[in-house]
């Protein structure tokens, strides 16, 4: 749910700043192939509502978007400093 949410919130800033290429690296394997499917689950359905909109909508700010799963172990700086 937080990696969702923070999903969406780096999306919404990313169209503020103008950004029209962007590439999500999430660690959850599952959120990264909900939202290139564009399937949801009951829980995250609001948050992968907005994300599908920002991202595959013909009103979709980005040229480009692509998520993509990293694991956490191959992302060892960005973890802990998440962690901190």
């Amino acid at each position: 749910m937080a990696e969702a949410l923070a999903i969406r919130e780096a999306l919404l800033h990313a169209a503020s700043l103008s950004f029209s290429h962007i590439c999500l690296r999430t660690d959850s394997q599952v959120l990264a192939r909900a939202i290139n499917r564009k399937s949801s689950t009951m829980e995250l359905f609001g948050i992968l509502s907005d994300i599908d909109s920002l991202i595959f909508s013909s009103s979709s700010p980005f040229v480009s978007c692509v998520v993509i799963f990293f694991p956490r172990l191959a992302n060892g700086p960005a973890d802990l400093l998440a962690k901190a």
